[in-house]
């Protein structure tokens, strides 16, 4: 895990947020987009999530990872534009080609796992995608989700549960 801001004396300033950006950007803006389904609304969000956190370095106490605490921001920011009066009455879907992808070789990929993940209820899509997708331990998905790590426990149950039943066939075949 990189310690960003403990490489920076003064934890308020430029250096700081420019630090995070190269170290953080490209996980925040694919965690915002996997949120929202909108590639240009997740750069907005991830701006937003960097602007908030430079504002609030000097509250960053340590008490948890610099990239967890970067997510419960992006995570709450995401949460605060779905309650928008625009988000909600445009409904948004990425095309399978368009999906975040870690690395930019994915000619090979199928949509069906994410168009799966997709479908789940936001507590449990938004458990499945840090933990999962953004490789979170789980304890930092539970910070970064302002939740206790058993209601985590719960939700990633219920999300593997729901996705189990939905890809029967395609992956998880019980008869085996």
């Amino acid at each position: 895990m990189v310690e960003v801001l403990a490489e920076v004396p003064c934890k308020n300033n430029e250096q700081a947020l420019i630090q995070l950006m190269t170290v953080y950007g490209t996980d925040i803006k694919r965690l915002c987009q996997c949120i929202l389904n909108d590639p240009y609304l997740a750069e907005d969000a991830a701006q937003e999530t960097f602007f908030k956190a430079w504002k609030g370095l000097a509250g960053f106490r340590n008490e948890c990872g610099e990239k967890t605490w970067l997510c419960h921001i992006a995570v709450n920011t995401c949460r605060s534009m779905m309650r928008g009066f625009w988000f909600k009455s445009v409904i948004k879907r990425v095309p399978s080609n368009n999906i975040p992808y870690e690395t930019e070789k994915q000619s090979d990929y199928d949509p069906t796992v994410w168009n799966a993940v997709q479908s789940l209820p936001e507590k449990l899509r938004l458990a499945t995608v840090l933990r999962y997708y953004e490789e979170l331990p789980l304890k930092e998905t539970a910070i970064a989700l302002g939740i206790n790590i058993n209601t985590l426990n719960t939700r990633l149950r219920k999300a593997r549960s729901i996705l189990q039943k939905n890809l029967k066939g395609w992956y998880f075949d019980e008869d085996e």
